[in-house]
């Protein structure tokens, strides 16, 4: 009897979130393809990924990619090798780059969701509310968050999950006062459809 209402507990629970293990595959694909074992590392190390279910339907596949200084690095210099910039060319961009980063913490986010008007992450009102919370423990609402229109070649062979035909990608902003360091940071996704955490253990 007691084992029978633990299975019912169980068929009846409302949310569930666990990992996914899809990265790897996405991962091999772009190896494939020509992007180099240097940069597809940095994408892994700082790349989280979760599905949310709800009476074992899927609700969500959530991905994102930390914008660190160390893969925000790897990238420049992918981004200089698959283009062939010249030096000045590379350190022209990655000065822009940290220019518009200094103060922030950035994450690329993508978001496959079957009910397709449920993946409003940028819309007022949405259906869903994203915090990061850092070593202090304090909660920080975005700065930004913005859709990412067009998805573009470069987008998609740069971060293998986003999937334009699946799913909406999104630019996350928080202000943040204190330089990066080794504390970890959680980023938080709740709503109606599911609640996820994403960590990212040091930076």
């Amino acid at each position: 009897m007691k084992r029978w209402i633990l299975l019912l507990l169980s068929a009846c629970c409302m949310i569930v979130t666990v990992g996914c293990g899809h990265l790897e595959n996405y991962l091999e694909i772009a190896r494939e393809k020509g992007m180099s074992g240097e940069y597809l590392a940095a994408l892994n190390r700082w790349t989280r990924s979760t599905v949310i279910y709800s009476q074992f339907e899927t609700q969500a596949h959530l991905y994102a990619t930390y914008q660190s200084p160390e893969f925000s690095r790897a990238y420049l210099d992918e981004y200089s090798r698959i283009y062939q910039l010249e030096e000045k060319e590379q350190q022209k961009k990655g000065d822009a780059q940290k220019g518009l980063t200094a103060g922030f913490t950035d994450f690329i986010f993508y978001a496959s969701i079957p009910e397709k008007a449920s993946n409003d992450f940028d819309r007022r009102g949405s259906s869903w509310n994203l915090l990061l919370v850092n070593g202090k423990g304090e909660r920080i609402a975005p700065w930004e968050v913005r859709r990412i229109d067009p998805m573009t070649p470069v987008l998609t062979k740069f971060y293998p999950y986003v999937n334009p035909y699946h799913g909406i990608a999104y630019r996350l902003r928080f202000k943040t006062r204190e330089k990066p360091g080794g504390e970890p940071l959680r980023l938080m996704i709740t709503g109606v459809l599911g609640t996820a955490e994403l960590k990212f253990d040091k930076r």
